[in-house]
């Protein structure tokens, strides 16, 4: 069961000189078997991330979020008596769970025919995008994940907008191909500047 399987998040994951989206991420939620996998190290993430106050989680958490995610990993793990053999505490699942949110992103990319949907891995290797940008854009996604699967259901609306709208993206309950054929599609020339639907916050 997904917390929300009609809410997908979408993000700028690259913008040109002049301010336009040149690559989006779009993001599936969690499952809830994940979030309940999960729950204690989301919870102190949130926690953390938010406890300096609404005006800090803007500004910085999106940032800071994947590094704060790992933080509570370790320190979840240290609590429950779970370390390597150099005696380091172990991630705390953290690793997987940073795998199960890279599997459910997609990189939208211009192409002479429209905005094509490319899993992550496969746009690093294409070069569609490189492996800093993804890291950043993985940030957001821990931020968003955080907040977003902390929320009880009937404000899962209402705190996905809020979250986007940090981050500048959008929640959408479109398919990535649906999402896709709603954007302004690019000729062959202008490829490598495509223009972006009026709807999409810049």
């Amino acid at each position: 069961m997904q917390i929300n399987r009609d809410l997908k998040l979408v993000l700028p994951a690259r913008r040109s000189e002049a301010g336009d989206i040149v690559l989006r991420a779009y993001h599936a939620p969690i499952a809830h078997e994940v979030f309940e996998a999960n729950y204690r190290v989301l919870s102190a993430t949130k926690s953390e991330l938010f406890k300096r106050g609404l005006a800090y989680a803007a500004d910085t958490a999106p940032q800071i979020a994947t590094l704060r995610l790992q933080d509570e990993g370790r320190r979840d793990a240290a609590e429950m008596g779970m370390f390597d053999p150099a005696g380091k505490p172990l991630d705390g699942g953290v690793a997987a769970l940073l795998a199960e949110i890279k599997r459910l992103s997609l990189i939208l990319s211009p192409s002479p025919s429209g905005w094509t949907n490319l899993p992550v891995d496969a746009a690093i290797r294409d070069g569609h995008i490189d492996a800093e940008e993804w890291r950043e854009v993985e940030s957001q996604i821990v931020f968003f994940t955080a907040a977003y699967a902390m929320t009880p259901r009937a404000g899962k609306a209402a705190v996905a907008g809020a979250l986007a709208g940090v981050m500048r993206g959008e929640i959408t309950s479109s398919n990535p191909m649906d999402f896709c054929a709603s954007l302004t599609t690019s000729t062959p020339a202008e490829a490598s500047a495509p223009k972006v639907a009026s709807s999409v916050p810049t």
